[in-house]
């Protein structure tokens, strides 16, 4: 889905009763999926569905390694072509 500012029109909703629509045929054992808030709205006033809140990604911590390893792929010093003048 979108990033940005389209990401904050959308919400995710879990289906709570069979229904077909725009989405495609959604019961309750249906995946939480992505709507734009106006849908979820409408879904819900037809009692369709529920809110769903969406798992926050998170990074995998970063291991402390006091002795990290260098690059193996560590880049050479650049060659300008041009020679020391004595």
């Amino acid at each position: 889905m979108a990033q940005g500012k389209d990401a904050a029109d959308h919400v995710m909703v879990k289906a709570v009763r069979p229904f077909e629509g725009a989405e495609g045929h959604k019961d309750e054992s249906s995946p939480p999926f992505r709507v734009h808030r106006r849908r979820a709205a409408e879904l819900k006033a037809n009692g369709l569905v529920e809110h769903h809140e969406e798992p926050e990604l998170k990074a995998a911590p970063v291991p402390q390694n006091k002795m990290a390893a260098e690059p193996a792929n560590k880049a050479a010093p650049a060659v300008t072509g041009r020679r020391a003048r004595d």
